[in-house]
């Protein structure tokens, strides 16, 4: 009898022991920031450069089309002052 609770006692420090160690091993790794395997590092950041590319590639669109936008305010202000100065050409009465 007294050998079974030996054993039952070595089985249960044992099983402790490697609790113990599996949750220290876990621990370290949540402390020095690991998520996950090398290449799901890898994947993520290979993800985030390709978001960084579109957007870049997005700014650069937007770019040329402020741009576009400018010149065609100008152009609607030109336009804008012609037909003002035609209007007030009809107003004024014929100089003699």
């Amino acid at each position: 009898m007294e050998n079974y609770f030996m054993l039952l006692a070595l089985l249960g420090g044992l099983a402790a022991i490697g609790a113990m160690t599996r949750l220290a091993g876990a621990a370290a790794k949540r402390m020095s920031g690991g998520s996950g395997s090398s290449g799901d590092v890898t994947r993520r950041l290979e993800d985030a450069e390709q978001r960084l590319a579109e957007t870049e590639a997005r700014l650069d669109e937007l770019s040329a089309t402020d741009g576009r936008l400018a010149e065609l305010d100008e152009r609607l202000e030109f336009a804008e002052r012609l037909l003002q100065q035609q209007r007030e050409r009809q107003r004024l009465p014929p100089s003699e």
